[in-house]
């Protein structure tokens, strides 16, 4: 059975972030449409992306931001297109 989340760990800015990602996939949808992210226990937001670029649901630093998502896009195949 596969995994309904994974878990992703990097730095940014000086600060070590560990998280846990679930994508979020519509019924009769093959990929997922937004990643539910909480980072060091904390919920981070819905992430989506559009275009080259991707933003959430809270309100978080840009860069920041574009740093969730290029640890999502690493582990998702939807999210690398």
């Amino acid at each position: 059975m596969e995994q309904d989340y994974y878990t992703i760990a990097f730095d940014f800015d000086g600060i070590h972030y560990d998280g846990r990602v679930t994508p979020e996939i519509k019924p009769h949808h093959d990929a997922p449409s937004s990643w539910h992210v909480v980072l060091n226990e904390v919920f981070f937001g819905y992430l989506s992306k559009q275009g080259e670029h991707w933003n959430v649901s809270e309100q978080r630093p840009h860069e920041l931001v574009q740093a969730v998502g290029k640890q999502v896009a690493m582990h998702s195949k939807a999210a690398a297109n």
